[in-house]
């Protein structure tokens, strides 16, 4: 007769092998062994751990936090699609994750100081911590940060926030989920190894078969980390930026106890006279109207200007136009939205670029790109080229090298001199051979604008920006030396107008590379102008 699996016996065999195998972590056990699994929505397992957020506490807690959701994941797969589940685990993670990724760089180099807005050392990682699950439920306020921050950091907590940059802490975090899940699977194999050696195998039959899917899990786990974890943190940095460019037009207000701001440039208006009705107060008798941009239509229908120099009266108005604040328009919340969106982009898409993962970053352009194919006038296709230019970084720490007619050996020959040229930048590798956009922005004159001499040349024009020194340009012997287009027309002349460059030198070579013809002269001279002056 088969023993129930809820029976004492069972019970005290699972405890007694737990006990010799891992020794606490009782927690751990009830959910190995089946007895327990978290099922609260993502909104209530973060509306807990910030309720009961202690900064000294989560120091302490950060591993058993960060294995509770690892068991969830691996529970309940198809919350694994979902990146705030993974934003859950890297905020659990990144007290463990700093101290590897402090030891792998400078805290400059991670967009993080070792001390920021008075806090340090590990404290640095609960505050952390805290930005993360408050972005998670996506606060569409700027204060309810703040006014959560405020409770145990002191300082500039706007200058910590804007000195966040997520995206960095990707290894570091991958490398601790892989190090927790690693951890977890070597204990399921050894209390598996220890169940399958004792002489009362059937009776735990069915926690063994658990025990083995367990361990399955956690490398599912482990896989979708190395996927979900780099687009987690970018939304990340996307919801930051955008709380933050709440403080673009209210800069000047205090925003917490113990912050200084600038002051509000605004006067107080004095006192005046006023109708019983919502309006602006009026000007005192004696002071000049501001002259107005329009013109008012009056209540017999001409049309008259206002005249600048005109007294006050002592009427009242019926009609007071409102009182804007400095610098406000229509369009400055959503230009600043736009502006950190770009910036997080760019920024994430050069990292991808580094790391080889030339597609991923692709799929943040192609939104771009594909606004751009359907675009119905040259107007539409321009401002998406120009949203796929703007996210791309050409600059570059090397000697920045120019071609024209062989690309591929520029390339040998600008790596071999430890220099770069265009297209092994980080924004240049991935638009590189990019087919779709190649037939986006084609060459055929026939299509709609622009075309690929317009894309290219304005990305070129880019590059060329932060050439500085003496430079090197590499062309076909065939383009010797007046070069081709783009650098007659767009690098040239960006060259000559940044005033940068003290010489160039330029070579024509045959396809070996073997030096054909040479020679050097500065970018305003009277020869470089007559080679490359508008020639087309």
């Amino acid at each position: 007769m088969s023993q129930d699996r809820s029976s004492p016996e069972q019970h005290t065999v699972l405890a007694d092998a737990w006990g010799h195998v891992v020794g606490g972590m009782e927690w751990l056990q009830s959910v190995l062994f089946g007895e327990f699994a978290d099922h609260r929505p993502l909104s209530a397992v973060v509306a807990d751990m910030l309720v009961s957020f202690i900064p000294g506490v989560v120091i302490v807690t950060s591993a058993r936090d960060a294995v509770a959701v690892i068991l969830r994941l691996a529970t309940h797969p198809e919350r694994r699609e979902e990146l705030m589940e993974w934003v859950l685990l890297c905020a659990c993670l990144i007290v463990i994750a700093l101290p590897i990724a402090m030891a792998a760089g400078s805290a400059v180099a991670l967009g993080v100081g070792a001390v920021v807005g008075g806090v340090a050392g590990s404290e640095l990682g609960a505050a952390l911590r805290a930005v993360m699950l408050l972005l998670i439920k996506e606060a569409s306020k700027l204060v309810e940060l703040l006014r959560f921050m405020q409770k145990f950091m002191k300082g500039d907590i706007l200058k910590f926030l804007r000195a966040i940059q997520f995206a960095k802490y990707e290894k570091p975090l991958i490398q601790a989920i892989s190090k927790i899940t690693g951890k977890l699977v070597e204990l399921v194999k050894a209390l598996r190894a220890h169940l399958e050696s004792l002489s009362y195998f059937e009776r735990v039959k069915d926690t063994i078969i658990n025990l083995a899917e367990w361990e399955k899990k956690f490398y599912n786990v482990q896989q979708d980390a190395l996927k979900q974890v780099p687009k987690a943190l970018a939304e990340l940095d996307a919801r930051l930026a955008k709380v933050l460019t709440q403080t673009a037009l209210k800069e000047g207000h205090t925003v917490a106890a113990g912050v200084l701001t600038e002051k509000s440039l605004v006067a107080l208006p004095t006192k005046q006279r006023v109708k019983d009705t919502l309006g602006k107060v009026l000007e005192k008798g004696g002071r000049k109207i501001p002259e107005t941009r329009g013109k008012a239509a009056s209540h017999d229908g001409a049309v008259r200007t206002s005249n600048p120099d005109s007294k006050l009266s002592g009427q009242l108005k019926n009609n007071p136009e409102p009182i804007k604040s400095p610098g406000e328009s229509p369009n400055t919340k959503k230009q600043a939205v736009s502006d950190a969106t770009l910036a997080v982009e760019r920024e994430r898409i050069a990292q991808l670029s580094k790391e080889g993962k030339i597609d991923e970053a692709r799929t943040i352009l192609q939104p771009h790109l594909d606004a751009a194919k359907n675009a119905e006038t040259v107007a539409e296709k321009e401002v998406a080229m120009k949203a796929i230019i703007a996210r791309l970084d050409v600059t570059s720490d090397k000697e920045k090298m120019f071609w024209s007619g062989n690309k591929e050996l520029a390339a040998k020959i600008a790596t071999e001199k430890g220099k770069i040229i265009l297209e092994q930048t980080s924004g240049g590798k991935v638009i590189d051979d990019w087919e779709d956009l190649n037939k986006t922005f084609s060459w055929d004159p026939k299509d709609i604008g622009p075309h690929g001499w317009n894309f290219w040349g304005d990305v070129s024009a880019e590059y060329a920006k932060d050439a500085a020194g003496e430079i090197e340009i590499i062309q076909d012997i065939g383009k010797f030396p007046a070069g081709g287009p783009t650098w007659r027309t767009r690098e040239w002349t960006t060259i000559i107008d940044e005033g940068k460059v003290t010489s160039m030198k330029i070579y024509g070579m045959d396809k070996s590379g073997n030096i054909l013809k040479a020679m050097t002269i500065e970018p305003d001279s009277t020869i470089a102008k007559e080679l490359f002056g508008g020639v087309l």
